[in-house]
């Protein structure tokens, strides 16, 4: 095992399923490593899906030309892991000291043998998933650390419902409501709404615009391409759709009172002629007869009765049709 100041090992494993902290980890590693002076150049990085072990090991036993340390990163090494345990175990139980091997993978049980060498010669770092408060945190710390902005606990919630749970999307708001913010040192829930509302009204109205139309096929392409482009899209879908049905009957409420359209329109981001065209394509009658089934959606969802993404179908269907139905009948 190592014993320099730095505390540089020469096997490290990285597992979990949240691959932004794993890269995370990964880039730490690989700056400890240059910040004491242990590497010279930039890492190997391998694919583990493809390369063979024998490869592998070359590459870490081979000195680098410029004299430090030699790093090789394998990505997706699970199949690497799965198709040569034994021989993996026997090197990283004893590795050369000339080179660092970083292994990377979904999947290392505590009760194999192979993460227990590796805890022992070297380090293993578990990244799960972040979720509810450690989400939150994630949120705060990563923003003061990074982007020197104080995030309040309220802002990073409304992120959070707005954007979702993946980290690197997380990330990528939190630097352009760093740059949104100018000079002041604390980040709202206002400023969170103002800069990132409109991602989640993007995606809900592109489905209630297609069932204001009558539009099948639109809408459910819409549905598909959300959960193509967002992994926690199934977990929030009915609550997202019936946020954006409440949202829509607000606004017409606000325009049978009088509300200016151009008012209405700078409250969801969008043109006012785009506004009006779906405020006129919507009924009160009809918005209300959506948010009761997508509450008996989300009862059936919750007692096992049918899977979020077939319960969403069905709602786009009915709705679509109903006014594909009542435009015929006309």
């Amino acid at each position: 095992m190592s014993t320099n100041p730095c505390d540089i090992k020469n096997v490290y494993a990285v597992f979990g399923a949240d691959d932004f902290r794993k890269r995370e980890v990964v880039d730490g590693i690989w700056r400890t490593l240059a910040e004491c002076g242990a590497a010279e150049d930039g890492p190997t990085r391998l694919d583990g899906a493809e390369v063979d072990l024998a490869t592998v090991l070359d590459e870490v036993r081979t000195y680098s030309l410029l004299g430090g340390r030699r790093i090789v990163v394998v990505h997706d090494a699970d199949k690497l892991i799965a198709k040569h345990r034994k021989a993996l175990e026997k090197y990283c139980a004893a590795p050369v000291d000339s080179g660092t091997l970083i292994l990377v993978c979904n999947s290392l049980p505590a009760n194999t043998r192979l993460h227990k060498i590796i805890a022992q010669t070297g380090r293993v770092t578990k990244c799960d998933a972040l979720k509810g408060r450690a989400l939150i945190d994630w949120l705060v710390q990563r923003c003061r650390a990074d982007y020197g902005k104080e995030l309040e606990s309220r802002a990073a919630a409304t992120l959070r419902e707005i954007v979702g749970t993946s980290l690197g999307a997380l990330d990528g708001e939190l630097d352009k409501l760093s740059t949104y913010v100018r000079e002041r040192p604390r980040i709202s829930a206002a400023d969170v709404e103002a800069l990132a509302g409109h991602h989640r009204e993007d995606d809900i109205f592109g489905i209630t615009d297609a069932l204001a139309a009558g539009d099948t096929s639109t809408a459910l392409a819409q549905w598909e391409r959300v959960l193509a482009t967002d992994r926690a899209a199934p977990a929030r879908a009915v609550g997202g759709l019936a946020w954006g049905v409440r949202r829509l009957m607000n606004l017409k409420a606000q325009a049978a009172d009088g509300a200016s359209i151009h008012a209405l329109a700078r409250q969801v981001y969008t043109d006012p002629r785009v506004l009006k065209r779906r405020l006129d394509g919507v009924t009160v009658g009809g918005l209300q007869q959506q948010l009761s089934d997508l509450l008996e959606a989300d009862l059936a969802v919750k007692t096992g009765l049918t899977t979020v993404p077939s319960a969403i179908e069905r709602f786009i269907v009915k709705h679509s049709t109903a006014v594909s139905s009542t435009r015929c009948s006309a």
